[in-house]
């Protein structure tokens, strides 16, 4: 249980966030947009966003899914461990990224980058980086604020469709 009261039926972090409705607002805009903008394929932002939830061991944010993304459990499995062999190139170009980023981003290269650019573009890259940093933030302040049991209803969707879990 939280050390702060959550906002009654809400998913944890969205009840946390309603002591602050106008941040709640902001950040579920910007989030989204990272989603919605097409920059970065749906199923990479998935991808890295669950490697970060397995990297911090936040299974109330390994738990969703992002339900327009087709990941079946042996590359659930291998996201979970981190073999990234049977993924996409443009998948692993993102993931060498989001597999650093947490506690080792000093360790994210200029090789690193520059491939991801080749893949996504500058703006796909930013938003890239922009989104790691959303994804590893909510794993943060589900763990910070003791958060992490899973959410009522495991079906709850990803921020980028509608609820912050």
């Amino acid at each position: 249980m939280s050390w702060i009261a959550t906002a009654g039926d809400s998913p944890p972090l969205e009840g946390l966030f309603a002591h602050r409705p106008e941040l709640l607002t902001c950040y579920k805009a910007f989030y989204s947009t990272l989603w919605d903008d097409d920059l970065v394929p749906r199923r990479v932002l998935e991808l890295c966003r669950l490697r970060i939830a397995a990297i911090h061991d936040c299974a109330a944010e390994w738990a969703v899914r992002d339900a327009g993304v087709a990941l079946d459990n042996p590359e659930a499995a291998a996201l979970k461990r981190g073999d990234f062999a049977a993924f996409a190139a443009s998948e692993q170009a993102a993931l060498a990224i989001a597999e650093r980023f947490p506690f080792e981003h000093h360790g994210v290269s200029d090789a690193d980058v520059a491939e991801a650019a080749k893949t996504f573009g500058e703006a796909g890259t930013v938003a890239l980086m922009v989104a790691l940093a959303f994804f590893d933030a909510t794993c943060r302040w589900k763990l910070a604020f003791d958060l992490a049991e899973l959410p009522a209803n495991l079906n709850s969707p990803p921020l980028h469709q509608g609820a912050l879990v």
